[in-house]
């Protein structure tokens, strides 16, 4: 950590006996460097963060005019602070340097014991260099360490726990798109991009093909900015390395894959070409005329996501592209047009890999086939992650205990997503608002058992089972429900007007 001038009065100058007399507010700079003159016109010969010592020799029998504009020269140099002894040229700081420094919000310090300045500076250049030399020293070790975990084949996660170590806070990588490639020290990615939003210092991670993303520091850490910057810049050099070369299952295939998911995710610009020349690099070869389902999976471990989409597309006996990107799994299979149903195929194929893989807090969203094109095949994507996000809100309701689910029996949570909140807010107030004021007092879950009633046909076998309630007690909540409402919630003409409200409604909370 860099020396400050409040440090430096703390300790090493402390035998000098100082008082600040302006710019308290300044006082965390940091001071590079300690050095006396006497020259009047020495601001031409600074350049930054020195701590200037003087005994006002220079300023001696000038008029006030002339001892602001000393100030206000070395000020702009962006000195650290001006410090000044007592007892040979001034018995006290003039008062209008002390308005000077203060209305520029210069650290003025008058030292009221003499000391010689050789030894003053002496004492806080040893430290400054000491500090310096800490922190080359532990750059080098980091950089021996990253060099060490690259050898035994450790990835980006390995790399940043290092890197994590050494500068004592939380690192998010993102990619050259914006795109959250990777964190430590973060719960989840909204802690992720909180840190990111956070963190004051960025280096820039470079590949074989120029910038490829930045590794940001989150807030935490006790080095000085500039220390801290230093060390994440030596970092990136070897996290540059890990990207590039390391942490795939499958190697090359496998980023190409990664690549061109992550393109058609965020980027209108693929062309046909691309798309066929690359997801043939990734392994992917879709027969002509075949069409392809986009897959988005939400899983503890990639392994997990990765293991379930080779069992489906093992059951399919069809090609299939998978990549992990903005820490969620997404595939592509590839089925023949001729399927009636593909969804339904493609959903029951999941199905059936289940009970051979592990499902605890797995999300499967299966989307709507498409022709194999760049610009449907990306909005296909596009539209599972968006289903997949929607889909783990809804498990806390209608979709409570299910693995995998579609797009399509998504559509009006993704129909509603699109539309500004007020429109959503009207739904919800015109249809099921004493619902939801009577959960909000009673702490009770009306809401939630009208939505799963419905989702399943109004079927009081179903809806009791799915709830977990006897059937005596769902007859109680629907017949509450129907006394709030003032209308019977189980009329075929109002099915499509509350499904909506209620999705309408899980959006908002």
């Amino acid at each position: 950590m860099s020396l400050t001038v409040r440090e430096l009065l703390r300790n090493q100058f402390l035998g000098a006996n100082p008082q600040v007399l302006a710019g308290k507010s300044q006082l965390g700079r940091t001071v590079r460097w300690v050095h006396s003159s006497e020259i009047y016109e020495i601001s031409p010969l600074l350049s930054g963060d020195e701590l200037l010592l003087t005994t006002g020799l220079g300023l001696s029998g000038v008029d006030p005019g002339t001892r602001r504009h000393y100030l206000r020269e070395v000020g702009e140099r962006n000195v650290a602070g001006v410090a000044i002894e007592l007892g040979r040229t001034f018995d006290a700081v003039p008062g209008d340097m002390i308005e000077e420094a203060a209305a520029l919000d210069l650290p003025l310090i008058a030292l009221r014991t003499v000391v010689p300045f050789i030894e003053l500076c002496q004492n806080a250049n040893t430290e400054i260099i000491s500090r310096e030399v800490s922190a080359l020293r532990t750059q080098n070790e980091l950089s021996r360490v990253l060099d060490a975990e690259l050898m035994a084949g450790n990835g980006v996660a390995r790399l940043l726990e290092r890197i994590s170590e050494a500068s004592g806070c939380p690192l998010i990588v993102t990619s050259g798109s914006g795109a959250l490639v990777a964190a430590h020290g973060v719960d989840d990615d909204r802690a992720a991009w909180a840190a990111a939003d956070a963190g004051t210092v960025t280096a820039t991670i470079h590949s074989r093909d120029g910038a490829w993303g930045t590794l940001t520091a989150g807030p935490g850490s006790t080095m000085d900015s500039s220390v801290l910057r230093a060390l994440l810049e030596r970092s990136t050099a070897s996290l540059g390395l890990a990207l590039t070369y390391s942490g795939s299952l499958a190697g090359r295939p496998q980023r190409a894959a990664a690549a061109l998911v992550s393109d058609l995710l965020d980027r209108s610009d693929v062309r046909q070409i691309d798309l066929t020349v690359r997801s043939a690099a990734a392994g992917f070869h879709p027969a002509p005329g075949n069409r392809v389902v986009a897959i988005a999976i939400d899983s503890p471990g990639s392994r997990i996501a990765t293991r379930l989409l080779d069992s489906a597309a093992k059951l399919l006996g069809q090609p299939c592209l998978r990549s992990e990107v903005h820490a969620s799994t997404f595939g592509l299979i590839a089925l023949p047009a001729s399927a009636v149903d593909a969804v339904g195929t493609v959903t029951g194929c999941f199905q059936e890999s289940l009970a051979s893989n592990i499902t605890d807090g797995v999300t499967v969203v299966v989307g709507d086939p498409c022709d194999f094109a760049p610009g449907d095949v990306g909005a296909a994507l596009r539209t599972a992650r968006s289903g997949l996000r929607l889909a783990m809100a809804a498990r806390r309701s209608w979709l409570a205990g299910r693995v995998v689910t579609t797009t399509r029996e998504l559509a009006p949570e993704l129909t509603l997503d699109r539309l500004p909140p007020d429109v959503r807010e009207r739904m919800v107030a015109t249809t099921i608002a004493p619902l939801v004021e009577w959960d909000r007092t009673h702490s009770s879950d009306l809401v939630r058992t009208l939505e799963v009633h419905l989702r399943h046909g109004c079927s009081a076998t179903s809806s009791a089972s799915a709830l977990h309630l006897g059937r005596q007690s769902l007859y109680q909540r629907l017949e509450r429900i129907r006394a709030l409402l003032g209308y019977d919630p189980g009329s075929p003409s109002m099915y499509g007007s509350l499904l909506l409200a209620l999705c309408a409604n899980r959006l908002a909370t």
